[in-house]
């Protein structure tokens, strides 16, 4: 076997050079005995379980879940998105240009104080400034509703400003339509 594999290994040398002749090859054994070689049985492959892929709309209500509690606050008797306030929009928006299913309710809010016919024009007005700087970041107006629940869905009872503060707000109902 040693002869065979060196006699092997001289001839591929000497094949591919090109500046020394061949070397003579010697005859192999007229019978040469078999050798045993145990070669280990290939193990399988782990089959690692593969997830399925995600749908357009799981992917939807797993990034829609991540913000699904984020909304946008105003102060005292006003309806401007302050600066502080943007980020939450920008996610929304975000959202919506990525999946075209995406349609927004947008829910406007007010606290206690102030009238019924007051509070549910300023929830609107709330409502509205959101869709606008929505639709400033590139969602189709179509997709998005504006409504007024004026002081009718308070998130915080109590009559203080830490309550009030959170109930001057424009909530983001997310639906795949």
């Amino acid at each position: 076997m040693k002869r065979l594999i060196l006699l092997s290994v001289i001839s591929l040398i000497a094949a591919c050079s090109t500046t020394a002749p061949p070397a003579p090859v010697a005859a192999a054994p007229a019978k040469a005995a078999p050798v045993a070689v145990s070669v280990p049985a290939p193990t399988p492959a782990k089959a690692t379980p593969v997830a399925p892929a995600e749908s357009p709309m799981q992917i939807f209500d797993r990034q829609r879940s991540a913000i699904s509690d984020a909304s946008v606050y105003f102060a005292f008797d006003n309806y401007t998105v302050t600066p502080d306030q943007v980020p939450t929009v920008e996610k929304h928006a975000n959202l919506a240009v990525e999946f075209a299913n995406d349609h927004l309710t947008l829910q406007g809010n007010c606290d206690e104080r102030g009238g019924r016919e007051y509070n549910l024009a300023l929830g609107q007005q709330r409502a509205e400034a959101v869709k606008e700087r929505l639709a400033m970041l590139g969602v189709p107006k179509g997709r998005i509703e504006a409504i007024s629940f004026g002081k009718e869905k308070p998130r915080a009872i109590c009559h203080q400003e830490k309550c009030w503060s959170q109930n001057r707000r424009v909530d983001f109902v997310d639906s795949w339509k």
